[in-house]
């Protein structure tokens, strides 16, 4: 659990929930706090030496947690550790929905196709907003890639993923990947993965 400071007493409140705080105008309104539900301690899983889409880390959402207006925020960092040499192009992908398989799932967003050398990153940091809940539930999700290539230039690039489907009665994954694309002795993980989930009130 982590603590607070109650604005009047100074004194701590333990929470382990969103709370709703009085931000203290005239209107009543309250702003909702959410929380972080995941930061990943220690690296994810690595690439495999293949050209398949590799999971290296994923978070669950349980089912029925997720309302309209609800935001998911991801952020991350993939790092790059062995390539064979020559050209060895990597994708790091966003993926989120229902499937357990995560390539089966709605590609939030995507890095560029940039060839790796050891020490090269990809960083991201990505919104999903889920705008109608339930079997037959959307979501829209936008926000910026910045990746790292063999000439140590930095390309950003910003990321935007239309009305897609969702179902938040079940438990639906969100999911870092990573791609390279040939099966040379190639390898890249994810090494900072966090996850934070607000609800509106409801």
């Amino acid at each position: 659990m982590s603590s607070i400071p109650e604005l009047m007493s100074g004194r701590a409140l333990e929470h382990g929930i969103a709370l709703l705080v009085d931000h203290g105008g005239a209107s009543g309104s309250k702003m909702h706090v959410g929380g972080q539900a995941n930061a990943d301690v220690a690296a994810g899983a690595t690439t495999a030496t293949s050209n398949a889409e590799n999971e290296c880390t994923e978070f669950t959402i349980p089912a029925n947690t997720l309302v309209a207006g609800s935001t998911i925020r991801v952020r991350w960092c993939t790092v790059t550790s062995a390539v064979a040499g020559g050209t060895d192009n990597l994708k790091v992908r966003l993926r989120f929905g229902s499937n357990a398989t995560a390539s089966s799932n709605t590609e939030c967003a995507v890095s560029s196709n940039v060839d790796q050398e050891v020490n090269d990153f990809s960083v991201g940091d990505m919104l999903i907003q889920i705008r109608t809940a339930g079997a037959s539930g959307t979501a829209v999700a936008w926000g910026t890639i910045a990746d790292s290539d063999a000439l140590g230039s930095k390309l950003v690039s910003a990321q935007f993923e239309p009305s897609f489907a969702i179902n938040t009665t079940v438990a639906n994954f969100v999911t870092i990947t990573t791609q390279f694309d040939n099966s040379n002795a190639n390898l890249a993980t994810t090494q900072g993965f966090v996850v934070e989930i607000v609800n509106p009130n409801t």
